[in-house]
This record gives structure tokens, sequence and C-alpha cells, in this order.
């Protein structure tokens, strides 16, 4: 449950992300748009399937089959997720030059890892803690998007 009060918080910080970044009109870069609707899905991402876990735990007889499930249905989101956010990063770099492709490609390839682990999981050990991983990784991408939304605000 902790992990789904750390995703909220996250997610309700951008709001004063949102109220920092108003100062004057046209103040969002394009970029920092991008970064804050990453920041608000990979936190409602944490905390959704923090919750779902919690759910499927407590209502299936077999903990190994709630952890297989809640991995299965988590790689299979990231897998799309994964596509629309490399489709909404091409066509900002279009258009802006304030995007980082070196992290861009860093996250990408730690999310992939992680849905490998994933489906490690699924087939193989049906545990509790690749289940965890993927939620604290979601929580610490939110982290970051959170304090890279905050410095682009104070360094205009």
């Amino acid at each position: 449950m902790g992990l789904t009060e750390i995703a909220v918080a996250l997610a309700g910080f951008t709001g004063v992300v949102v109220v920092f970044g108003s100062h004057s009109a046209g103040s969002w870069l394009p970029g920092d748009r991008l970064r804050l609707g990453f920041l608000l899905e990979a936190s409602l991402t944490a905390g959704g399937f923090a919750l779902l876990a919690l759910v499927l735990y407590s209502s299936m007889q077999d903990a190994g089959n709630a952890w297989a499930l809640v991995s299965g249905l988590w790689a299979l989101y990231m897998v799309y997720s994964l596509y629309a956010s490399h489709h909404r990063i091409r066509e900002n770099l279009e258009h802006h030059q304030d995007i980082d492709i070196t992290a861009n490609h860093i996250v990408f390839a730690m999310f992939s890892s992680l849905i490998v682990l994933q489906l490690l999981n699924v087939v193989l050990w049906r545990e509790f803690a690749p289940v965890l991983a993927a939620l604290v990784v979601n929580l610490v991408g939110a982290a970051m998007q959170f304090a890279r939304l905050i410095r682009s605000v104070f360094h205009e």
C-alpha cells in the first residue's frame, strides 16, 4: 500500500510543477509537457498496479498466480507504453531540441529489461520481487521526471 501512497503523492506534486511552470504564459517547453505526461503515467502505473496486486493477492487462492498475472499485465502495458512513448518523443524531436536522447535510450533499455524480467516471472518464478522491482522503477522514473521538471522551472 505504501507504493500506492508514493505514486499518488508524485502525481499530486504535479500540480506544484504546473503552478510553478505557469508563472508566465508560454513558459512550458514542449519537452516539459512531455515529461509531465510521463510523470503522471509512471506514477499512476505504479499506483494502479500496486492496487491491482493487492486485490489479486487478497482474492486469489495461489499467491504465485497473482504475481504472475500482475507481472504479465504490467509487461503488456509497458510494451504498449514504450511504443507510445517512443512515438511521442519522436514527434517532439522533430520540432524541439530539449529532449535528452541518451537518457531516453537508457530508460528504454531499463524498461525492456524489466519487461523480460516480468515475462520470466510469469513463466518461471511467480514471485513478488519482480513485481516490486517493476513498480519501484516506475516510481523512480516518476521521481526523476518530477526533479527534471522542477529544475527546468527554476532554470529559465
